[in-house]
C-alpha cells in the first residue's frame, strides 16, 4: 500500500478530528469506559504555529492519517498528534508520516523534535523508540510545563505512565562556524576544479526564501552558455544552505562530506557538467 504525504490543505482539515477520534477509540478499548477528550477542531489546530502533514493512499486522495507538529521557541518542535484512521492501519502510514514530520521539522530549522506519550502502550513509546526517539526528562520550559499540566487536566496521567521523548535533528552549528567549514572544504577541492572559476562568488545562507528544500544552488550562466560574457557582469553565485546540511547530518565528518558534495555539484554547473560526467572526472 502506497503512502502519499503532503502538507495539509484547506480541504483536508475537516477530516482531521474524525481521524483522531477514530484512532482514539483504540485507547477506549484499552483503558475501558473512561472519559476521553474530544479531538480539537481544525480552527483550534491552526491557531498554533507549526505545520500539519496528511497521509493519503492515492496522490491527492482523501487523508487517512495526519501529523501535527508545533514549532516553539527558537529551534524547538513538538509532535502534538500523530493519528491514522484504524480502517487504514498496519499499512506503514504512521511510520511514513513520522519520518516526513522529522524531515519537515528539521528543514524548518528545528534542532529537536519532542513528544509525550504512554510508556507502556505498544503503538506509543515502543513505536517512537524504533524511530530513534529516547525517553528523557522534560525540559523545564513554559511550553513543556504546559504540556504536562494539560495531560493532568485531561486525566491522561491516571491511565498510565506518561513519558517525554525526544530526537535530535541533525547537529547544531552557528552560522559563523558553518561558514568556516564551507571555506575549509572549498580549500580542499582539487586545483583543477577551482582554478577555472571566473567571476563566481560563494555565499552561505540559512535556507532558500521560497521554502524549497535545497542543499545548494548555482545562480548564473554555465561557462558553456556565457557567449559574449564580458567585463562588468555581476558575478554568478554558488549558494550553500546551512539548515538543510545541518538537518541531514549527525556529526561533523558527515557534514563535511555533504558540504563537499554540494560544492562539487554546484561548481559542476559552472562548467556545464552533468552528474555522469562528474563521476567520469572522479569529482563525485
Amino acid at each position: 500500500m502506497s503512502t502519499h504525504v503532503r502538507l495539509a490543505s484547506g480541504s483536508d482539515l475537516d477530516a482531521l478530528a474524525d481521524i483522531e477520534d477514530a484512532a482514539d477509540s483504540l485507547f477506549r478499548s484499552l483503558f475501558g469506559a473512561v472519559p476521553w477528550p474530544s479531538a480539537p477542531s481544525a480552527s483550534e489546530r491552526l491557531q498554533r504555529p507549526g505545520f500539519i502533514l496528511v497521509a493519503a493512499e492515492q496522490e491527492d486522495g482523501p487523508a487517512v492519517g495526519f501529523a501535527h507538529v508545533l514549532l516553539h521557541d527558537e529551534d524547538g518542535s513538538h509532535l502534538e498528534q500523530l493519528s491514522v484512521h484504524p480502517a487504514h492501519a498496519r499499512h506503514g502510514h504512521g511510520r511514513t508520516l513520522l519520518d516526513a514530520a522529522i524531515d519537515e521539522a528539521a528543514t524548518r530549522g528545528a534542532a529537536t523534535l519532542t513528544l509525550r506519550t504512554f510508556a507502556d502502550v505498544p503503538w506509543n513509546a515502543p513505536f517512537y523508540a524504533s524511530a530513534g526517539f529516547v525517553e528523557a526528562p522534560a525540559p523545564d520550559t513554559p511550553f513543556h510545563r504546559e504540556l504536562a499540566q494539560a495531560e493532568q487536566r485531561l486525566g491522561l496521567t491516571g491511565l498510565g505512565r506518561r513519558v517525554h521523548m525526544q530526537r535530535e535533528l541533525g547537529i547544531r552549528m552557528d552560522p559563523d562556524e558553518f561558514e568556516r567549514l564551507v571555506v575549509d572544504e572549498l580549500d580542499r577541492l582539487p586545483d583543477e576544479m577551482v582554478d577555472g572559476l571566473e567571476n563566481v562568488v560563494f555565499v552561505v545562507e540559512d535556507a532558500p526564501e521560497n521554502g524549497e528544500d535545497l542543499f545548494g544552488l548555482y545562480e548564473g550562466f554555465a561557462l558553456t552558455e556565457r557567449g559574449q560574457y564580458g567585463l562588468g557582469e555581476l558575478p554568478d553565485r554558488i549558494v550553500v544552505y546551512r539548515r538543510a546540511h545541518l538537518a541531514a547530518c549527525r556529526d561533523e565528518a558527515e557534514l563535511r562530506k555533504e558540504i563537499h558534495t554540494t560544492l562539487v555539484h554546484e561548481i559542476a554547473h559552472f562548467y556545464g557538467i552533468d552528474d555522469e560526467q562528474l563521476h567520469d572526472l572522479g569529482w563525485a
